[in-house]
């Protein structure tokens, strides 16, 4: 895609507002001038505009910029996103169906990190990008830009450190270990993991190459561990990008602490979005019976299960337990229905604008976003139309965004040709170098039917303006991508101090852990379906524990706890404290029969209940922002120790017929928070019975 921008003149005003909360700012600024008008022409080309651009600059075919590109504003905050390589960049590059992409695609010197499903990933030469436009055999390429890791950086103050002296001799353990009462599971039932395998995908694992250093601190196991455990982790593939910080180890730690008896392997999942997908299948093949990840990819699929997801439950299925990081992301997201207009607000040609307002109140075209001076705008807009790259149907429909200042300038966009990619996402970013925090995002239809449902994320630093009347669709569930597959157990974060086991009686979730109930309106292969909103999170689990030594920001330890240990934060701690009890339930069981469903049922049927925070009173039960509540690891062992007690005897009712002399009905209840396979027996002659689906619910009909 090629663009030009035309600059209008215009003149700036000042905004005041004040803080209401972390995602809410008082105010509802208008734009005071005419905005810059915008002539996009979509070419149709197999690379997306990030891609493209990429390939100008390295052919010399660009000679002459747009103002706005010498103003390096567009798109430009991605480029920190973007991996490279000696010359590559990383790609996901969806291919066509039944076509030979994969040879045309090494002769250009791909070299592949990852393929599933209708993606290939991969570094591929720069100087190579042209001629992969050219290729028949594939659909689209657009950069893989490097995913989301789920750690959060504390909101509590910090004290800075240069170093974190301990013994070796005294590893360092989780407070998280306390807090799920996973140190009274092992020590009642005497269990440690033994056995079971854990596989776990984050950035690096030994990047910093400091891995041997955790070993010999009894951290981690493998040789030269002081104690028991001698068996190395299993690295399957680990990532040498000079940004990894080792997240991956880290979340090993965890594991370790609280399952240390269980074998450990690692995968990077930032290699290209296949390669996270392909990870989790060479995690499963390789022996891995738990799995646990903290990473999203920005243009993972809102309203189908993209890929990843995909590969979720293709693990499941192969008798995986996979447990997923909820996500930091709090409600930080505008979700609405589509409200057309016939307003070409941006200029003729280039497209019609989606009004913000209610039915009935007065049109918004702009509306208004609050960015700090220093921060970053990242966000991933979607619509409610299958993903090619899923599936295999596409987008008939290409939406654009856009970011505009107060002066009117457009200052960043996503403008991809989204019929020709297939994909109904727009992902893009802006780094605010300047004074202004007031900012306006549009949303224009350039080409194809209108959408019915859209929606989009805040990431990083930018927040809502609470506007007057309100913005309906603001603060929104932000819970999306694989983490809501019906095979991963999507797992929230609550602060290891706000636990019973350190005094509080009612567990509190951390305020940033995402919140769920964000439907589904495709199937994997891109039908349509009734909106299919999933239960998720489905658990909590301890965050703000200690590590040896992951510090990815820099702040070292906080004042509330007594050591002087770094501590990590988000569902990215969260997820590996409850995949190390999975392997305290896995040992516990012994006969290798606990089966995924099982696993996720138990762990949710023993749970503190907790309290969603974004509505009144207190929600009993399940709730899409704590899921079951915080797992209680000794109760949850005790569980599967003793299998008599976990499996409850079927209720059964009979259900007045209509004609009881043809067919009688019974009512079958599974009191189990799990399913469980069902046998039956029927004595007499020309007797039949079948299992039935009524009005949602299990009836066994026998026919005489």
């Amino acid at each position: 895609m090629r663009r030009h921008l035309l600059v209008a003149a215009c003149a700036g005003a000042g905004i005041f507002f004040s803080f209401n909360t972390a995602a809410q700012v008082k105010g509802d600024p208008a734009l005071p001038v005419a905005p810059q008008l915008v002539k996009i022409e979509k070419t149709g080309s197999k690379l997306s505009p990030e891609l493209q651009k990429l390939a100008d600059n390295a052919s010399g075919a660009r000679k002459i910029l747009t103002p706005a590109e010498k103003a390096g504003m567009p798109n430009d905050a991605m480029n920190k996103y973007m991996q490279f390589e000696d010359g590559q960049v990383v790609v996901d590059i969806t291919i066509k169906e039944n076509l030979p992409a994969r040879v045309a695609l090494q002769q250009l010197g791909l070299r592949i990190t990852g393929e599933y499903g209708r993606i290939i990933s991969g570094f591929i030469p720069i100087s190579s990008l042209n001629k992969l436009a050219s290729l028949t055999s594939i659909q689209f390429a657009r950069p893989s830009y490097k995913p989301r890791k789920l750690s959060r950086q504390s909101t509590v103050a910090l004290r800075q450190l240069t170093g974190f002296g301990k013994s070796p001799a005294e590893p360092v353990m989780s407070q998280g270990d306390t807090a799920q009462r996973s140190a009274i599971a092992r020590e009642k039932y005497k269990v440690d993991g033994k056995g079971v395998k854990v596989g776990i995908l984050s950035d690096s694992y030994n990047r910093l190459g400091t891995a041997d250093i955790g070993i010999a601190g009894g951290e981690l196991p493998g040789k030269g561990n002081p104690l028991k455990s001698k068996k190395a982790v299993e690295v399957l593939q680990d990532l040498k990008d000079s940004s990894a910080t080792d997240e991956g180890r880290a979340m090993a730690e965890i594991v370790h602490d609280v399952a240390p008896g269980a074998e450990l392997a690692f995968h990077t999942a930032f290699a290209g979005e296949a390669n996270f997908a392909q990870g989790i299948q060479d995690l499963a093949n390789a022996g891995c019976k738990i799995i646990v990840d903290d990473v999203a990819y920005l243009d993972e699929p809102f309203f189908q299960d993209g890929i990843v997801a995909q590969s979720v439950d293709l693990a499941k299925k192969k008798g995986v337990s996979y447990f997923s990081s909820a996500g930091n992301d709090f409600n930080n997201s505008y979700e609405s229905d589509y409200h057309a207009s016939a307003e070409q607000i941006l200029g003729q040609g280039a497209g019609f604008a989606h009004n913000f307002s209610a039915p009935g109140e007065f049109p918004r075209y702009f509306q208004p976003i609050y960015i700090p001076s220093g921060g970053t705008f990242l966000t991933s807009f979607q619509w409610d139309q299958p993903s090619f790259s899923a599936g295999g149907a596409g987008s008939e429909s290409d939406l654009d965004m856009f970011l505009i200042d107060i002066n009117g300038n457009i200052v960043a966009l996503g403008a991809t040709d989204n019929i020709q990619s297939g994909d109904p996402i727009e992902v893009f970013s802006f780094l605010n170098n300047t004074p202004n925090y007031t900012f306006f995002l549009v949303i224009l239809k350039f080409a194809g039917p209108d959408p019915t449902h859209i929606k989009y994320n805040l990431y990083d630093d930018a927040q809502f303006y609470l506007t007057s009347p309100p913005i309906p669709g603001i603060f929104s569930p932000t819970l999306v991508g694989h983490a809501k597959a019906e095979g991963a157990i999507a797992t929230g974060a609550a602060f290891y101090k706000s636990t019973p086991a350190y005094g509080v009686d009612t567990p509190r979730v951390e305020w940033f852990s995402s919140l769920g109930g964000v439907a589904n309106y495709f199937d994997a292969a891109g039908n349509r379906i009734a909106p299919l909103v999933r239960r998720k999170p489905d658990i909590t689990a301890p965050d703000g524990v200690n590590t040896s030594f992951f510090d990815p920001f820099g702040n070292g330890d906080i004042p509330n706890d007594a050591d002087i240990l770094p501590n990590f934060f988000g569902t990215s701690a969260a997820a590996p404290h409850a995949a190390g009890v999975a392997a305290l339930m896995l040992d516990a069981e012994k006969g290798n029969r606990l089966t995924p469903e099982q696993v996720k049922g138990i762990l949710s049927a023993n749970a503190v209940d907790m309290d969603n925070i974004y509505t009144p009173g207190f929600d009993k039960g399940f709730d899409f922002n704590t899921g079951y509540g915080l797992i209680k690891a000794d109760a949850a062992v005790a569980v599967v120790k003793f299998p008599a007690q976990y499996i409850k005897d079927l209720n059964l009712q009979p259900i007045c017929s209509t004609n009881p002399d043809a067919t009688r009905s019974w009512k079958i209840t599974n009191p189990n928070p799990f399913e469980v396979k069902t046998h039956w027996l029927l004595l007499g002659t020309n007797n039949a019975a079948v299992l039935v689906r009524r009005r949602g619910k299990r009836y066994f009909q026998a026919i005489l």
